[in-house]
């Protein structure tokens, strides 16, 4: 996909979850730097930059894909013939990030066992390989309001993995039962994960039912920096009478204290131990 699609797509939320969204945007940079006519280095940056801004602009809550793209531009603008080097880059973080995402998911396999109930709430792809790899029985939540948990459920389905999909009023129902709550994220602070709206809730009711909370991500969606937490049209709610405001936070924070660990492609850590390499591996 050229840089206007893949920008399009992941505004409309055609292209979801942040590791699809990080592979999007690093595969929309190869192609601007494919298409380059720049005559010199300044030129080509300058591109680089602005495609780079243009994706940036798309999600406010994508360190995935910020850590990635700012990598690649940083090193392009080190680099003693930018174009050649950028793309053979680009091609070998791509490659890795392929390599990661399978670690990531060989260490889930096993933590996740087969006879576990599993409770999952709204879409995270590396969420969904770990349990098609397993094949536990899996409870998630619908998702308000644009119902990405329907799509969990599809994909699960799909793979004949029994599911049981509930509401999200019903989601202290769906955890009454499960061995293990296991999320996704879509950033993670000095302190927090910034996950899906409702998945602190969710974090509190399984620590009340004694559900461990795991969550699974690269170690690339960890952000040093203050994290906006997305406000959506409030339309995907409720078109709403005169007088009415509908809130609709796309995301929100759940504290580390709620979290066992974290999956990643180094291991199964906890929240800190995963800052602490994430920093380093980053800068």
């Amino acid at each position: 996909m050229d840089l206007n699609t893949t920008c399009r797509k992941i505004k409309q939320l055609k292209i979801q979850g942040a590791e699809n969204i990080a592979t999007a945007a690093i595969e929309a940079l190869l192609q601007v730097a494919n298409k380059s006519k720049a005559k010199d280095k300044l030129s080509f940056i300058l591109e680089l930059e602005k495609a780079k801004a243009k994706l940036f602009s798309t999600r406010p809550t994508e360190p995935a894909m910020r850590n990635y793209l700012d990598y690649i531009t940083n090193k392009a603008k080190k680099a003693k013939h930018p174009q050649t080097e950028t793309k053979r880059l680009i091609k070998q973080v791509l490659r890795e990030k392929k390599q990661a995402k399978k670690d990531l998911i060989k260490y889930g396999t096993k933590l996740v066992k087969k006879k576990h109930t599993v409770f999952t709430h709204c879409h995270s792809s590396t969420v969904i390989d770990i349990l098609k790899k397993v094949k536990p029985k899996v409870h998630n939540t619908e998702t308000r309001p644009l119902f990405q948990g329907r799509q969990t459920a599809k994909d699960l389905a799909k793979a004949r993995i029994k599911v049981e999909h509930y509401t999200d009023a019903q989601a202290r129902l769906a955890l009454k039962e499960a061995d293990i709550m296991l999320i996704g994220a879509d950033a993670i602070t000095y302190n927090k994960v910034y996950n899906k709206v409702g998945s602190e809730m969710l974090a509190i009711i399984a620590k009340t039912r004694k559900v461990p909370v795991y969550v699974a991500c690269s170690l690339w969606k960890f952000d040093p920096h203050k994290e906006i937490v997305e406000e959506r049209s409030p339309t995907e709610v409720w078109k709403a009478p005169k007088g009415v405001t509908v809130k609709n936070y796309a995301f929100e924070k759940v504290n580390f204290k709620l979290i066992k660990g974290i999956i990643c492609e180094k291991g199964i850590l906890r929240p800190k131990k995963f800052v602490k390499v994430a920093r380093k591996m980053i800068n």
